[in-house]
């Protein structure tokens, strides 16, 4: 039973710091730009991509493997510069909607599962608890946000925000969950009293005959 409430309440952790960390703090939102001349760009949007997709410009056919002069070609334009990373979808929708707020409460209860199935293999005290799940979320953030980083040169402003916010997120829900899921120390009983050695009873003394 206590394991499900440490993943319960785990889950509402995150999604609360996740609440803050967006709509109150605005760590990530504040790295992202708005597009100069907006109208423009998306009316061009509109008129030249169709399908929903990830686009990276400049592009280079990767449904069949390109030519080492093809290739050549791509890599040239992107040491030209400049490049763009676009995730598109043709048509809106509703920006925070139930639905969103309840995949993400979702995701959050899941990430909430996997700690809690790690602290219990742990079986470690309340320290370490914290320890080992804030350090699951910094590894989550180097093994995605640092190579995207690296390879599809996200901001460094960005990139940073983003392990703030995660160590922040995996810290809190660290100290509910390693605080109700921590090792428990078995109360001994009391011993019983040592026993006393028995000596054994020596024979009467023999009475002198008359």
């Amino acid at each position: 039973m206590r394991f499900i409430i440490a993943v319960i309440l785990g889950g509402i952790m995150l999604f609360g710091w996740g609440t803050v960390s967006h709509i109150l703090l605005g760590l990530q939102d504040k790295t992202i730009k708005s597009v100069p001349n907006e109208a423009a760009v998306m009316s061009a949007l509109k008129t030249n991509i169709t399908d929903p997709g990830f686009y990276f410009m400049p592009g280079i056919d990767m449904t069949k493997t390109p030519t080492f002069e093809e290739q050549a070609v791509w890599m040239q334009k992107y040491a030209d510069g400049p490049t763009a990373i676009v995730v598109y979808q043709p048509a809106g929708e509703i920006a925070m909607s139930p639905k969103r707020f309840g995949t993400q409460f979702g995701t959050n209860l899941a990430v909430a599962l996997v700690i809690g199935i790690i602290l219990a293999f742990a079986s470690v005290g309340f320290a370490r608890g914290v320890i080992i799940t804030t350090l699951i979320g910094v590894a989550g953030w180097v093994a995605i946000l640092v190579p995207y980083w690296n390879w599809y040169r996200f901001p460094n402003e960005f990139v940073a925000a983003s392990l703030v916010d995660q160590a922040a997120g995996f810290f809190l829900a660290g100290l509910v969950m390693a605080f109700i899921l921590k090792k428990r120390t078995a109360v001994s009983e009391p011993s019983p009293p040592a026993a006393r050695p028995v000596v054994p009873a020596e024979p009467p003394a023999a009475t002198p005959e008359a």
